[in-house]
């Protein structure tokens, strides 16, 4: 029976949205397997986490013993939001210890966790892209673009200090609290008359795959209060026909192409979800979240995947990835410590 830990919480701004969602997959392991809870508390400290939603709200979880099981863990489960858990920071320190783990490396991660990269490298990869500036503290005063705008911390998710902005005053309001979040801030062209539509990507048996779609809102920005308060209103499986149904299906195949691509293109691993925008008849690949919420299973329950499947998948796909690395070369044996030995023998 392998071993799996289903990791969650952090350092970040997300820490709670990860707990949820933590717990939440923890129901749905299959008896394949034998799961271990880490806890990641607000410092980083690995415990061992409690099944208890109660124990979070009141602190108790955060007091749990050390986690120390490492060594026997077949695969780790990332269901970390934000911080650590998708800047790659958490991917680097699991291959330094040769554990799986579900989700992007730590190259990867990065560049997908930053908005700025992101921005870069699909406007470089041909996806089209809203005109963006990258901002500092040193140049905060110096937008060149025309209002209405987005402002977006580099590195942060969950719409956590985003904010669109009409007026000179509101620009500058939300540059000081996204620069509260971020060393860099990137300002984006506000897209009017967009309509938002989300898909999930994955590996299914080495193959990329993709969900089902979802129309999110209208051209609504949408809070870190209105994307989770409510949560359960966006994962609810629709029955009958929808009014967006004919809209989705006029645009699905190129989203999901465009999704895989932007999969490969990034190097990507485990589930992430691609969040477009469409503006006329033009497709926009605004981002990529490498740990979505709830690994998006509302979405593969739309492609008829249960959440069971994905987790199999995540987790087969981990496992043989790091099966991979293996075959490559780390070794290469040369005379050059014999050779150069007298640069480092004392006399």
């Amino acid at each position: 029976m392998l071993k799996i830990g289903v990791i969650y919480g952090g350092d970040s701004t997300e820490h709670d949205i990860s707990i949820l969602t933590g717990l939440h997959l923890v129901k749905h392991v299959t008896e394949n397997y034998r799961v271990y809870l880490i806890y990641l508390t607000h410092d980083n400290r690995t415990v061992v986490g409690s099944r208890k939603i109660d124990d979070y709200i009141s602190g108790k979880a955060a007091k749990a013993k050390v986690f120390r099981d490492w060594q026997k863990l077949d695969c780790v489960i990332n269901c970390c939001h934000g911080g650590m858990g998708e800047d790659g920071t958490l991917a680097a320190v699991m291959k330094f210890y040769k554990i799986p783990i579900s989700s992007c490396n730590s190259v990867s991660a990065w560049l997908q966790q930053s908005k700025i990269a992101t921005r870069q490298i699909l406007t470089t990869a041909g996806f089209l892209q809203p005109k963006f500036q990258i901002m500092n503290t040193a140049n905060v005063e110096d937008v060149k673009l025309t209002l209405p705008l987005v402002v977006k911390p580099d590195m942060q998710g969950s719409s956590i200090g985003v904010a669109v902005v009409h007026t000179k005053q509101e620009l500058k309001s939300a540059l000081e609290t996204a620069l509260t979040l971020d060393s860099r801030v990137i300002v984006e062209e506000y897209l009017a008359d967009m309509r938002e539509v989300n898909v999930a990507v994955m590996r299914e048996n080495g193959q990329i795959i993709t969900s089902g779609l979802e129309v999110v809102g209208g051209d609504k920005f949408f809070s870190f209060d209105e994307k989770y308060y409510n949560a359960a209103s966006g994962f609810v499986k629709k029955s009958g026909h929808a009014p967006d149904d004919d809209f989705l299906q006029r645009y699905a195949t190129k989203i999901k192409t465009l999704a895989e691509r932007a999969y490969r293109v990034f190097n990507s691993n485990g589930v992430v979800r691609a969040d477009f925008m469409i503006q006329g008849e033009k497709i926009y690949l605004n981002e990529i979240n490498t740990v979505p919420g709830f690994m998006a299973y509302h979405l593969w329950l739309k492609a008829q995947i249960p959440y069971g499947v994905v987790i199999d998948n995540l987790i087969q796909d981990a496992i043989a990835r790091q099966k991979r690395s293996g075959q490559f070369m780390t070794r290469f044996d040369s005379e050059i410590l014999q050779k150069n030995r007298e640069l480092v023998v004392e006399i």
